[in-house]
């Protein structure tokens, strides 16, 4: 299957990461949402994620300059008729994805693989939601998605083998490392990450630093970002809906949300994208 444009549906922090690995690999995005607010938020975020790039010499001026030139904002679903695959990233609720699949079976092109982004609801369900479940799968990123290298495909029994393959070939294509559910449990990242960011919030609602908790575990287990960085990074209301949905699934005590975590959200402190969250950051970062 040949890929020249991809269409992510939904403006969020994953979806505009998504796109820049896309449009860094040469790829033509539009992303798609129909909340003005979403998309000049979008822009600003964007802007401010080549710029980091720029600062800290991971890409050159014209580099970002070349992903600005290939990445476009569009407010109507139309779009979606000249998408050569489709990403689904929009909030993980049921009704919300519900009424974003009615839309996609409706107005992708029925030869036209559909992905989405979620690590907690079920693929095989909303492949059925979707109603072409030969041409759904699941295509689950990591936060910075232009960072992080692990892509994580969630084939359901329906999808094509010529999907499957597609959309490894896909992330390769956008630098980055495949893994099918054959080769990785689902979950096996977020249930981790949650038992280690769990005992850290515990640790610094106690009273520990931050910088504390995260230099011990980049330094004492070799991690590149200690987990309270992670999160700030992931944003503070994603994490929370992603402990919300472990401790729904598993029943494990070591997914519960921490209480400290309940009310950093509650105050809308939710890490880089509000200024604020484990750590403070500048505006301008």
């Amino acid at each position: 299957m040949k890929v020249g444009r991809i269409c992510v549906v939904g403006a969020g922090t994953m979806g505009t990461g998504i796109a820049q690995a896309a449009a860094q690999a040469g790829i033509r995005v539009h992303l798609l949402d129909t909340s003005g607010e979403a998309m000049l938020r979008s822009q600003r975020l964007l802007n401010r994620s080549l710029r980091r790039g720029v600062d800290t010499g991971r890409i050159t001026p014209q580099d970002a300059e070349r992903v600005r030139t290939h990445v476009s904002w569009e407010p109507t679903w139309q779009v979606l008729r000249e998408a050569d695959w489709v990403i689904e990233a929009v909030r993980d609720v049921p009704e919300v994805k519900r009424e974003v699949l009615r839309v996609l079976h409706g107005d992708v092109r029925e030869d036209v693989p559909v992905a989405t982004n979620t690590l907690m609801m079920p693929v095989e369900e909303l492949a059925q939601q979707f109603g072409r479940p030969g041409w759904f799968l699941g295509m689950h990123f990591f936060n910075p998605p232009p960072a992080m290298r692990l892509v994580l495909i969630n084939p359901t029994r329906w999808t094509r083998s010529d999907v499957v393959e597609a959309a490894i070939d896909l992330c390769r294509r956008m630098g980055k490392e495949p893994r099918t559910s054959e080769d990785v449990p689902r979950p096996v990242v977020n249930r981790i990450f949650g038992a280690a960011l769990t005992t850290a919030i515990e640790m610094w609602a106690e009273g520990a630093e931050a910088e504390a908790i995260d230099s011990a575990v980049e330094l004492g287990l070799g991690h590149a970002m200690g987990p309270l960085r992670t999160a700030d990074l992931m944003g503070l209301d994603v994490v929370l809906a992603m402990l919300r949905s472990l401790y729904e699934q598993t029943g494990d005590e070591r997914y519960r949300p921490p209480e400290a975590l309940e009310e950093l959200v509650r105050e809308e402190k939710l890490g880089r994208k509000s200024g604020e969250g484990f750590y403070t950051y500048p505006e301008d970062l």
